[in-house]
């Protein structure tokens, strides 16, 4: 479950630099040019055309939360026998 969650952890943090980045390139041209997956590392060899252009940041955010979450330690503990009162 630890590796579940540092991998949840891993992805958080891409999105969220992904998303500065974007911020970051926004406040200095004045234009909003989203980083692609297409961007990334020039993917283009068997990947149609529509995934290319999707922006990379809320995917990599939702998917590192999502991992965190279903993997989080849980709080208490199942019993496996129940004692009966006497």
């Amino acid at each position: 479950m630890i590796v579940c969650r540092i991998f949840g952890w891993v992805l958080l943090i891409a999105g969220l630099s992904a998303l500065l980045r974007d911020g970051l390139v926004w406040f200095d041209t004045g234009r909003w040019v989203p980083l692609a997956i297409g961007d990334l590392r020039g993917w283009s060899d068997g990947i149609p055309e529509l995934v290319l252009v999707f922006w990379v940041a809320p995917p990599l955010i939702v998917l590192g939360i999502a991992l965190i979450v279903l993997c989080r330690r849980r709080q208490t503990q199942r019993r496996r026998f129940r004692r009966r009162p006497s």
